[in-house]
């Protein structure tokens, strides 16, 4: 490592540390064994924490407390999203369609296609260059039988930033036109899938969000964003590894993808991890607090490391949105031409600085990550793209190691392809 003594992690998209609330916040409720399904005092006490957990998450995104379903990860909470809300669906109409981007997370893209068996449809919409999706792409889309959509707040891998209210809207305009009372689907019941699409009600129409990437960065009060579902992920807000959660607006309708007991309202059979989900809510409400103030400075340390590394290496290639306020605070994805990925970020490593490739949930595919090739990259490019983002407390001298690191690196193996 050189003079420098001290690694930096500069992974947050794939997992944080745990903040010392979050960590007081785990240790202090580890002792309690009780299962908040009983009825003795030490059940009441886990339950009783289990609740304050929940009221403290949906405080922090300006909902109700039986809104919030914790699960085991957001992995966990987008297939209960978007199979939970679209298997009903398929059962009581038969086909259907559902409308998602070209750049969404594995644990979307694969749910959907699982569904296809059963008669799902989707549209795949296409993103720019710099990763955003066009509103218009979206109305144009937007066809009879569609029941669902799922676009990405923050993508992981080139932190571009969706514009979600105006998804919303667009939803909301649909929804008016079809003139779509938003009932919740009784779970227990389905009605026959031959039923006419004439002899029901009007097809419903529910927007889901992949957040994972967004409480540090974002705000995320669920009524003014205007979605009906929101995926959470702990370990990306500096909380635990383990827990996830699900914002299922009032109305909606979803059945369990996890059969078993009637926990989590009935969504999500099995007994909850009591301290996990506290240290969940105590992370997430740290991380929705200040969240001007983090952004403005650590977009700063983002945007002088980017200049560092254009000032060292010349021929360096920004992937996503340009380093402003469409692109989230922490978050550079840069391509070397004839620099290999995998090779920098083992050379940036073996150096003691932590940074990527792609998605850790990707790891192992074969051929460049499909986020890239979504956005138009030239294949000479495609396996050159490394994913640098910056943990709340980054400074201007980890970015400094950063961009003169990098650019040794790329002087020492620029030829590796």
């Amino acid at each position: 490592m050189g003079f420098w003594k001290k690694r930096l992690y500069a992974d947050a998209a794939a997992a944080t540390p745990l903040s010392r609330s979050a960590e007081r916040e785990l240790l202090r409720l580890l002792p309690l064994f009780g299962n908040p399904g009983a009825l003795h005092r030490e059940a009441l006490d886990a339950k009783h924490e289990l609740e304050r957990a929940r009221k403290t998450t949906a405080g922090a995104l300006s909902a109700h407390a039986d809104e919030i379903v914790f699960t085991s990860s957001g992995t966990e909470a987008n297939n209960l999203g978007v199979q939970g809300v679209l298997r009903p669906l398929l059962h009581k109409y038969g086909k259907l369609h559902a409308i998602t981007s070209s750049i969404e997370h594995q644990s979307v893209l694969e749910p959907l296609r699982a569904l296809k068996s059963e008669g799902l449809s989707v549209t795949y919409l296409k993103v720019d260059r710099e990763g955003f999706v066009d509103p218009k792409a979206l109305h144009k889309a937007i066809i009879k039988k569609t029941v669902f959509v799922s676009v990405q707040m923050v993508n992981s891998e080139v932190g571009v930033i969706q514009p979600i209210r105006e998804f919303a809207k667009e939803i909301r305009h649909v929804r008016k036109l079809r003139g779509t009372p938003h009932a919740r689907v009784l779970r227990a019941a389905r009605p026959s899938p031959t039923l006419a699409l004439g002899s029901v009600a009007p097809l419903p129409l529910y927007f889901h969000t992949d957040a994972c990437q967004a409480p540090l960065w974002l705000p995320l009060a669920a009524p003014k964003l205007g979605i009906d579902l929101m995926t959470l992920d702990g370990q990306k807000m500096m909380g635990p590894k383990g827990v996830g959660a699900l914002y299922v607006k009032r109305g909606t309708g979803i059945e369990p993808i996890l059969w078993g007991g009637k926990q989590e309202g009935g969504l999500r059979g099995g007994t909850e991890n009591v301290a996990v989900a506290g240290a969940f809510a105590v992370a997430l409400k740290e991380a929705q607090e200040r969240v001007e103030e983090r952004v403005k400075k650590v977009a700063a340390v983002r945007d002088f490391l980017w200049s560092e590394v254009r000032r060292l290496v010349p021929n360096a290639i920004l992937n996503g949105p340009p380093s402003g306020d469409t692109r989230v605070a922490n978050n550079l994805n840069i391509s070397i031409p004839g620099l290999s990925a995998e090779m920098a970020v083992v050379a940036l490593d073996a150096e003691g600085i932590a940074a990527s490739t792609r998605s850790a949930c990707t790891v192992g595919e074969e051929g460049p990550s499909h986020v890239i090739v979504a956005l138009g990259i030239p294949k000479n490019l495609a396996n050159t793209a490394i994913r640098i983002t910056l943990l709340p407390d980054a400074t201007s001298t980890d970015a400094r190691r950063v961009a003169k690191t990098l650019a040794n690196i790329a002087r020492k193996y620029g030829n590796v392809l």
